[in-house]
C-alpha cells in the first residue's frame, strides 16, 4: 500500500504532468497495517481520477462481476462508452443486491478485516514453515511468495505441480516483463474458507477463487472516449494506481 507521503508525491507528479489516474481500490476494506487512502481525495486529484471498486472482494462475490467507477462527468462519459461496448448491462436483481450490500454497517467491515488478519497469519506462518519466502502484504487477500527454492524452471510449472500433485490452487503473478517472470514469484490466494485440522503439519484445505479485471481494455476505451469527447486534450496522459 502507498503511504500518504507516497500518494502526495504521485499526486504532485500527476498534476505537474497533466496525467489522468485510474485507481483500482477493490481492496480498500482489506487494508491491514494502515488505513486506505483514495488518491481522488487528495487536493487537485478528483477532477483527474477514475476510482474503480467492486462488490467481489469486500463481499466475496467475484462471480457477480459488479464493478463501479466514480469520477467527474467529463471522465464518466468515457467510462460509459467503454461499458456500453464491453458489458452493456449488469443483471438488475444483482444491482439491487449490490445496493443492499453497500448499506452494510461498519461492524461488517471490522469483522471482515479481523477474519482476514487471522487467516493471513495462519497462511503466512504455514508458507514460511514449508520453506517459502513470503513477501510482506499490507492488504488484499493474496500472499505473494518466492518459489525458486523448489526447483521448477519458473512459476507456471510450479503452479501446475501444486494442482496435480498437492491439490492446492495458486495463481501466478503476471508481469509485463518476461525476464521478470523468471524470478518465479507465485501468488497464493486464501479466499473464504481456510480449514486446518489441528496444525499445519496435518491436512489443510484452501478454497480459492480469483477474478481478473481487464483493466487494459477499459483504460484504452476510456482514453478513446475521452479524446473523442474533448478533442482539444488528445494528448492527455493516463496513469494507473493500485492502492
Amino acid at each position: 500500500m502507498f503511504t500518504r507521503e507516497e500518494l502526495d508525491i504521485i499526486a504532485s507528479l500527476c498534476i505537474e504532468n497533466d496525467v489522468l489516474v485510474f485507481t483500482d481500490e477493490v481492496y480498500d476494506k482489506l487494508a491491514f497495517e494502515m488505513d486506505h487512502i483514495s488518491i481522488a481525495s487528495l487536493p487537485g486529484m478528483y477532477d483527474r481520477t477514475v476510482t474503480l471498486n467492486s462488490l467481489g472482494k469486500t463481499f466475496s462475490l467475484t462471480g457477480w462481476k459488479i464493478v463501479w467507477a466514480i469520477a467527474p462527468p467529463h471522465l464518466t462519459w468515457g467510462v460509459r462508452q467503454a461499458h456500453s461496448y464491453l458489458t452493456f448491462s449488469t443483471s438488475a436483481p444483482m444491482q439491487w443486491a449490490a445496493a443492499t450490500a453497500l448499506r452494510a454497517p461498519d461492524s461488517y467491515y471490522g469483522e471482515l478485516k479481523r477474519d482476514y488478519v487471522v487467516k493471513k497469519a495462519i497462511l503466512v506462518e504455514g508458507l514460511n514453515a514449508v520453506g517459502f519466502k513470503v513477501f510482506p502484504s499490507s492488504g488484499t487477500y493474496f500472499a505473494v511468495v518466492d518459489d525458486t527454492l523448489f526447483g521448477q524452471k519458473d512459476d507456471v510449472p510450479f503452479c501446475e505441480y501444486l494442482i496435480k500433485e498437492v491439490g492446492v490452487v495458486c495463481c501466478r503473478s503476471h508481469r509485463e516483463n518476461e525476464e521478470a517472470e523468471k524470478i518465479m514469484i507465485s501468488s497464493v490466494l486464501c479466499h473464504a474458507d481456510l480449514l486446518f485440522n489441528q496444525t499445519l503439519k496435518t491436512a489443510w484445505h484452501c478454497h480459492a477463487t480469483y477474478s481478473i479485471l481487464k483493466v487494459g481494455m477499459l483504460k484504452l476505451l476510456v482514453q478513446i472516449g475521452y479524446a473523442s469527447h474533448n478533442s482539444s486534450r488528445r494528448n492527455k496522459k493516463l496513469g494507473w494506481v493500485c492502492s
